[in-house]
């Protein structure tokens, strides 16, 4: 029996690495999130008998920092996945000291405090593709990285925290990069699941600067599973890139959905100003992961695709009470545990 916390678990990714988690009857799983536990329109690991394989906290990690380490040191972990982090690259411009926080100086105060601790195996650390910057051609984990946002800078500030605390305490981290992950159960704000619903609606989608810049997109059961290989076959102190096999542009994929829905391209969209602070292109060359995971992704974007029509299709009357755009708010901390 193997016992896991989940960071971040009301996240997108971190509700799918439960999800992948509860799969096999020998896990137990503890998910923590600053928010309270969402309702199964966001969370897909809510179709498990969760019995008592699952706990939930609400805990903020920074300024609960002593609660957490009490939940963590109780359950006493095999596995730290952390995916807890402030990520809409645009609002990093605009509230940057919160973005510090929370992907800097959280998971320094965390793994500093966890350094020693002999339950745990390893810590398994979710960073981003855009540490590397924008690039014109697949880049390795060697790769020199040019942050070009505060996102991004707080991203790689964690990153080399915690490679210099594999070299000089041999602390148990494994950092993984990842390209654009959707899916269903993903926030209906997203270009993926935003351009569905308006394209139902019978509204335009608005393409940033047409559409042009380029996102691979992984599908999220293919991410978590690059996560589980990094778990099962990753050394610590190692860097792993996961990415899907077609880089297309937002055009592209937006002109995929079109076609799926029947809908003429030209006269669903509309070209808008460029939002600034964000990278034209990212690409990874995930070689290293497949050489020494034995991973690939699996899953077709246009399958991918059809899954989240499907999805929001099937929770129309859901999607109706949810914004279709970020909402930026601070988070209020309460002292909430669920259990089932």
């Amino acid at each position: 029996m193997m016992k896991y916390v989940v960071i971040g678990s009301n996240s997108f990714t971190g509700s799918w690495m439960v999800d992948e988690l509860l799969a096999n009857p020998e896990n137990l799983i503890i998910g923590i999130s600053r928010s309270p536990e969402k309702g199964e329109f966001y969370l897909p690991y809510k179709t498990h008998q969760l019995d008592s394989k699952f706990l939930f906290h609400q805990c903020h990690i920074v300024r609960e920092f002593e609660r957490l380490m009490k939940i963590i040191d109780d359950f006493q972990p095999d596995f730290i996945i952390n995916y807890a982090a402030e990520t809409e690259v645009y609002q990093s411009h605009l509230t940057p000291v919160e973005y510090f926080e929370t992907n800097t100086l959280g998971v320094v105060q965390l793994c500093n405090e966890l350094k020693g601790r002999s339950y745990l195996k390893r810590y398994i650390h979710i960073s981003s593709a855009e540490i590397y910057g924008p690039c014109n051609s697949p880049v390795r984990e060697s790769t020199s990285p040019y942050p070009t946002t505060p996102y991004a800078v707080s991203k790689l500030a964690a990153d080399l925290y915690l490679l210099a605390s594999f070299k000089h305490d041999h602390f148990p981290a494994i950092i993984i990069r990842s390209t654009n992950v959707y899916g269903k159960h993903q926030q209906i704000y997203k270009i993926i699941p935003r351009s569905v619903i308006r394209l139902i609606r019978g509204e335009q989608i608005e393409l940033h600067n047409g559409g042009t810049f380029i996102r691979p997109f992984i599908h999220v059961r293919d991410a978590c599973r690059g996560v589980l290989a990094a778990i099962e076959r990753g050394g610590i102190g190692e860097v792993y890139n996961f990415t899907a096999e077609c880089n297309l542009t937002i055009f592209e994929v937006v002109r995929l959905i079109c076609q799926k829905r029947g809908c003429d391209f030209e006269a669903s969209t509309v070209s808008v100003k460029e939002r600034t602070g964000h990278d034209r292109c990212y690409m990874l060359d995930d070689s290293k992961a497949r050489g020494h995971l034995d991973w690939r992704p699996q899953v077709p974007l246009e399958d991918g695709l059809d899954e989240v029509i499907a999805w929001i299709k099937g929770n129309w009357e859901a999607v109706q009470t949810e914004p279709l755009i970020y909402q930026h708010k601070e988070q209020k901390t309460k002292h909430t545990d669920i259990c089932r």
